[in-house]
């Protein structure tokens, strides 16, 4: 196993390959029967879809023997089971509140962070399916079985993983300089696809709901739980300096596919559990996802790529954060046209098919993560470097305006599912592998390697410790900006498709949304090319400044609520959400170090945590409450908005004077150098 997780022979590969496949066998069991047990609603488990306001169960038993089986059994027809079922669950809205919904839902698929989107409307479902499927599941449990047993199974598999990758400290510096740089940075992009699948469970919390049977408070709590683990983001620092990248990433793979489990575990059991103990997994199971995303899997490669490339780490990690950003896009289109009910198998297939990805891909990365050791291998891009990034670049552009493309014509009633534009997406998101045959014209002679140490910075590391960077001035003026952008994004985003609704142009939700999913993802690729390129001329100081100053901007023109200044904000909002974090990472490096430059690092994550509880799930819903006309459940208009835009303004100010002061603070030395 070790030689698997070191070196990138045939036989590596092989070895990879094959726990993928064995995870993948058990995740594709988990999905058909999963498929076979919630969609009996579409006549079939081999995805024959009908009209579900009319099948007859009698007609679908003849097409399979699992139905007949079944109606043996629990002689009901769909006809009695909508006589029994009043269909609580039905839109409360009407049909065209369900059509706006499967509108808006699509279109703000792409945005990071969408999660926090709210609304209280239900996508139509039919009474009758309901019925049905919950008496199936009351009279069978097979399905819990199986998802208990790749629970189980991907536990065993990680556990081996990271037990092998925790032992393999040391390796022979790669023949070839070139594929070890590019397998580095294409690598850090497939784990930054699975950490992105995260962001995009905004696009099917309504199903959620539908299938655990709770209200929006109850899925906001569980979307809280997502990012509540940031807290403790600096214990995935820790790994990341003590274990290094390969034992880091393995051990977010496999708790973010336990994550996931506990959420399919509580979808597929939720008529056999109580209320509470299927909230509880399901809370569980998002916020394993979400911390070991954020902190395990997106934090340790762009750590690990901020290392080994002094001189275009904001480059090559702001091209890794525009994966991240637009993999969310990708894994909600999937879900929209590949996986929903009644056209798709439903949400627990798509949960298992996220969760042995999670795995499968993770395990499958290990062959390229490392540090790369000190001289050659860290040297500045050359022109074929920067060639091959121009590549990636461009591949992951047509991705991110694939994904907008789709959701935005989606919204508009344009196009209809369609599950051959979710294979289309994944192919586009497989391009980048393409480069994994980059090879340099030169090689050292296998005689002259020499051992170097490839996982962990290791206690020698020049920077400060974690204990002295905290007391200083400069990490809390960066902690303050970084709540106050992530707290605007977020706020701005998840009610996006509200405000626009109260300004008189509800059906610009689509554009909106795109609009800052696009400028947030490529500003992370513009703004790191040029923070190293012109280095020289404007510090990385100065971007921070340039940010925060945009996120003020932003959130006063959205505070004027007319629709002219809330696309503007939007855009400028995009904007500084995605630059802000890609100079985060190489100016946190730069300013303390590599020592201890994980836990710092994590530390600095757990403002989006205290962000998502202060101003998504305290200020903005005491503000709306207030706001709201006695005998009404909800509030609307400009009275609604405007405050709330006001403060968000008010807390970027703030954001920006600690920019300036940090600007200054540093114009002349380091925190590395002051606090040594």
């Amino acid at each position: 196993m070790s030689i698997a997780l070191t070196e990138r022979d045939p036989r590596s590969l092989l070895k990879m390959f094959s726990l993928i496949v064995g995870c993948s066998v058990v995740a594709g069991s988990a999905a058909l029967d999963l498929h076979c047990n919630s969609d009996l609603q579409q006549g079939t488990c081999a995805g024959v879809g009908q009209d579900e306001t009319s099948m007859d169960l009698s007609a679908a038993a003849e097409d399979t023997s699992l139905l007949q089986s079944w109606q043996t059994k629990n002689p009901l027809t769909l006809e009695a089971a909508a006589q029994q079922d009043e269909g609580p669950v039905r839109g409360r809205h009407g049909a065209e509140g369900d059509r706006k919904l499967d509108h808006d839902m699509s279109s703000f698929q792409t945005s990071a962070e969408a999660w926090f989107h709210g609304g209280g409307r239900v996508l139509p479902s039919s009474p009758a399916a309901l019925s049905v499927l919950e008496t199936f599941r009351v009279h069978g449990n097979s399905s819990t079985v199986t998802w208990s047993v790749f629970a189980a199974a991907a536990i065993l598999v990680g556990a081996a993983v990271f037990w092998a990758s925790s032992g393999s400290a040391t390796a022979l510096e790669g023949e070839d300089i070139t594929a070890d740089r590019w397998w580095l940075i294409v690598m850090s992009g497939v784990v930054q696809m699975v950490a992105g699948s995260v962001y995009a469970m905004g696009a099917w919390q309504d199903a959620l709901r539908d299938a655990l049977g709770t209200t929006m408070d109850g899925i906001s709590l569980i979307g809280a739980a997502t990012f509540a683990g940031s807290l403790l983001a600096m214990l995935g620092g820790y790994a990341f300096d003590k274990l290094g990248p390969k034992a880091a990433v393995t051990l977010g793979g496999t708790l973010c596919t336990l994550g996931y489990l506990l959420i399919g575990i509580a979808v597929v059991s939720a008529d056999l559990l109580t209320q509470p103990v299927k909230m509880s997994l399901a809370a569980t199971g998002a916020m394993l996802a979400g911390y070991s995303s954020v902190s395990l899997l997106d934090n340790v490669v762009c750590m690990a790529c901020s290392l080994s490339f002094p001189d275009n780490r904001a480059a090559v990690v702001g091209y890794l954060k525009a994966v991240l950003a637009t993999a969310a896009g990708l894994w909600a289109l999937l879900w929209v046209h590949v996986f929903k009910a009644p056209h798709g198998p439903g949400l627990p297939a798509y949960i298992g098919f996220v969760a042995s990805v999670a795995l499968g891909a993770t395990i499958f990365s290990l062959g390229g993560l490392r540090i790369l050791p000190a001289g050659p291998s860290r040297q500045a891009f050359k022109e074929a470097d920067n060639s091959r990034l121009g590549t990636l670049i461009f591949f992951l552009v047509t991705l991110s305006f694939y994904d907008v493309g789709v959701s935005f014509f989606y919204s508009r009633g344009i196009l209809m599912p369609t599950s051959a534009l979710g294979y289309v997406g994944i192919g586009l998101g497989l391009l980048p592998l393409t480069l994994l045959q980059a090879r340099s014209e030169e090689q050292k002679p296998a005689e002259q390697l020499e051992p170097k140490t490839l996982l962990a910075p290791g206690p020698q590391s020049e920077g400060v410790t974690f204990a002295t960077a905290i007391l200083g001035l400069d990490f809390w003026l960066i902690w303050l900006m970084q709540f106050a952008v992530f707290g605007a994004g977020v706020a701005t985003n998840q009610n996006l498709a509200l405000i626009l609704e109260s300004a008189g142009s509800p059906s610009a939700s689509g554009l909106g949304v795109a609009l800052f999913a696009l400028t947030s993802s490529l500003s992370r690729i513009a703004v790191g090319i040029l923070s190293d390129k012109y280095s020289h001329v404007i510090s990385r100081f100065n971007w921070l400044t340039l940010v925060s100053a945009c996120a003020v901007a932003a959130q006063f023109l959205v505070s004027i609520m007319s629709f002219g200044a809330i696309m503007l904000g939007t855009l400028l909002m995009g904007l500084s959400f995605g630059a802000f974090f890609t100079v985060i990472v190489p100016v946190v490096n730069e300013m303390y170090g590599k020592k201890q430059f994980g836990i710092i690092m994590g530390a600095q994550l757990a403002s989006q945590a205290a962000a998502a509880f202060l101003i998504c799930l305290k200020m903005l819903p005491t503000i709306y409450k207030n706001a709201t006309p006695p005998g009404q459940t909800s509030c609307h208009g400009e009275s609604c908005y405007r405050m709330s835009f006001l403060l968000l303004t008010g807390i970027n100010g703030a954001g920006l004077v600690a920019a300036l002061w940090l600007q200054q603070r540093n114009k002349d030395s380091m925190p590395m150098d002051r606090l040594a």
